[in-house]
């Protein structure tokens, strides 16, 4: 790559931009006379250059332009973090595109106030007005990330900008409302629970490492920190400040008894998982997508689920080609990352060349076909336990494949992996109930499963999880040895009958695959809280000796489970820090410091068949 000659141009001394609003252009922003190049065949950065959005606030965009004259097409990524160009964006300005990033409002160099995702769709829609009006632009935009960078475009692709071309998004789950049976609001929840093990990390510690600059400053401080990147340092918040906050009582206090910057926790907490205000930047089953999407989800982050099940519904509703997917057994953003193992179960080889992927898709897409390659079939996922990828035609629920169902079986002693919990083929002859009790004082820990990735001090991905099924409160029902390979793709769902003593509770499904030596590896978990049993709506409580029908969201999985080895759930009531303990009372559980035991049961046999469905891939394609 040729070097890059640098620009830096602020404000008044911009004459490249044509800032907008997508109503009106300020006349301090009127776009050269010809668009520049660089010289000697070299490319050229604008840096730093001021967008202004409609309401005046002005968002720090930086500009990398090919070493030719003409007009190009831009791929754009918008951020809340540090950034510079990757291989990828230095893969397509030496191909002809102008590559564009831009720091979200509150963020660095932008101005405006913070907020996760704030204004995706307004800041994103101006943003490529933007672009279209620089004298560079040919009027066709890319956009292209992973997380934030990601969540940012699914609002604005459902926008139907006429500029917007192609997106390439990764781990998008933050930028989800609702989907299906997925209520997670961005993340937030899952089956109406609060997923502490991510939030936490969002509220607090990733607080500390997003810089901007402070309010106040004069034109001349404000250019002078500018340019020399100068922002005051924060304290990094310690890892041992985490378990006790996580204990703490009311949740709300978590950011606060760390010493972290004030947040939005408060207002995400009182909201709760139905509020339609979670809408306003992220999607819904109501928002239609029709922009070409290149989406890859990993099993073991948050988003997958979410993620993989919008990316159904958007495949549905386009035509056969424009939307494809690599789901991988990996972790948050980790696509093209070496991965040979994931958290401590050692896989073959997971990695895939999504550079590669990425590229070919912008191409196609902005350049009229130049011949990338067009996937085989939309869906291309990893199978842990086979060490093999395979093309599918979609992500299947259990009821749109071959689906397997495993029924819950015991004789009442399923507590602990050495109880009598089985998981049989056909529903049993014979009723009966496993029993435990469930103390907040004394959550089941987590270990492994679907964190965020990044960041946190907890352990993301697989498990050895036998020290966790040695616990009375944990019932344990397992298939025999497996006589052949048993192929899961798409999403797992259970049905569980139960009932409890307390007003409120939890009742949390994992799903393990048991090794022939006993090990026994976390694939996916969920959960489900009782008084948003029926949608996350109105909290409707439980009563003492009724019995409730729940199905948790479903798990989404990629796994065969090999001969030999063995499938097992787990069935709790806490899954902690992963998920914020219920009080097992009727009061707001996260502003609540009062707590109750509840002795929980789950039924199974005849009128009460407790059960996991499993989408099974028979006769899998060819690699």
């Amino acid at each position: 790559m040729a070097h890059i000659i640098s620009r830096t141009l602020f404000a008044s001394a911009a004459l490249l931009v044509a800032a907008c609003s997508s109503e009106t252009k300020d006349p301090l922003f009127e776009p050269a006379a010809a668009p520049p190049h660089g010289t000697s065949g070299e490319p050229v950065a604008l840096m730093h250059l001021q967008a202004k959005m409609r309401d005046g606030v002005r968002l720090d965009t930086s500009i990398w332009l090919p070493a030719a004259e003409g007009k190009f097409p831009a791929v754009l990524t918008r951020t809340p973090y540090s950034s510079e160009l990757g291989s990828l964006q230095k893969r397509l300005l030496a191909a002809g595109y102008a590559v564009v990033e831009q720091h979200e409002r509150g963020r660095f160099l932008s101005e405006g106030e913070m907020r996760m995702l704030g204004r995706a769709d307004e800041d994103g829609w101006d943003t490529l007005d933007w672009i279209t009006q620089q004298v560079w632009s040919n009027g066709k935009i890319a956009t292209y990330g992973c997380s934030s960078s990601a969540e940012n475009q699914l609002k604005l692709a459902s926008l139907g900008h006429p500029a917007h071309k192609a997106m390439v998004v990764g781990s998008s789950g933050v930028g989800i409302a609702e989907v299906g049976p997925h209520h997670e609001q961005g993340n937030f929840w899952r089956g109406g629970a609060w997923q502490m093990g991510w939030a936490d990390y969002f509220f607090a510690e990733m607080r500390l490492d997003w810089p901007q600059l402070p309010p106040g400053l004069s034109d001349e401080e404000r250019t002078r920190q500018t340019a020399a990147y100068e922002f005051p340092e924060e304290n990094p918040l310690p890892k041992s400040a985490f378990d006790t906050a996580r204990m703490h009582l009311p949740v709300v206090d978590l950011a606060k008894i760390i010493g972290a910057p004030d947040t939005e926790l408060e207002e995400y907490l009182a909201r709760g998982p139905s509020n339609p205000a979670w809408a306003e930047d992220r999607v819904t089953d109501k928002d239609h997508i029709k922009v070409p999407g290149l989406w890859a989800e990993a099993l073991y982050d948050i988003s997958a689920p979410a993620g993989a099940a919008f990316f159904e519904k958007t495949r549905r509703e386009n035509m056969p080609g424009t939307q494809s997917i690599v789901i991988t057994n990996g972790q948050h953003c980790s696509f093209s990352r070496p991965r040979t193992q994931i958290g401590a179960r050692t896989l073959g080889n997971a990695t895939f060349d999504f550079e590669s992927m990425a590229f070919d898709w912008i191409e196609r897409w902005m350049k009229s076909d130049q011949g990338a390659p067009t996937p085989r079939l939309p869906v291309r996922a990893y199978l842990a336990g086979a060490d093999r990828w395979a093309d599918f035609s979609s992500v299947p629920t259990a009821s749109e494949t071959d689906g397997r169902t495993l029924y819950l079986s015991s004789g009442g002693a399923a507590n602990t992996a050495a109880g009598d919990g089985a998981l049989v083929n056909t529903a049993p002859a014979k009723s009966g109930a496993d029993k435990f009790s469930y103390d907040p004082a004394n959550p089941v820990i987590s270990n492994g499963g679907q964190i965020s990735g990044v960041g946190t001090d907890q352990r993301d991905g697989a498990f050895d999880q036998r020290d966790i099924e040695t616990r009375k409160d944990v019932l344990v029902y397992t298939t025999p040895p497996l006589t052949e390979d048993l192929a899961v793709f798409g999403f797992v769902t259970a049905n569980l009958f139960v009932g409890s003593d307390a007003p409120d509770t939890d009742f949390t499904v994992k799903l393990v695959d048991v090794e022939p030596n006993g090990m026994a590896w976390n694939i996916s978990d969920t959960i489900q809280r009782m008084r948003y049993r029926d949608g996350d709506a109105t909290p409707k409580f439980m009563k003492p000796g009724e019995i409730y029908s729940i199905a948790p969201p479903p798990m989404l999985v990629a796994n065969v489970f090999q001969k030999g080895h063995r499938v097992r759930i787990e069935v709790s009531s806490s899954n902690f820090p992963t998920y914020a303990r219920n009080l097992n009372m009727s009061a707001n559980p996260y502003t609540s410091t009062e707590t109750r035991i509840a002795r929980n049961e789950v039924l199974h046999g005849p009128g009460h068949p407790s059960r996991i469905i499993l989408p099974v891939a028979k006769g899998l394609p060819q690699q």
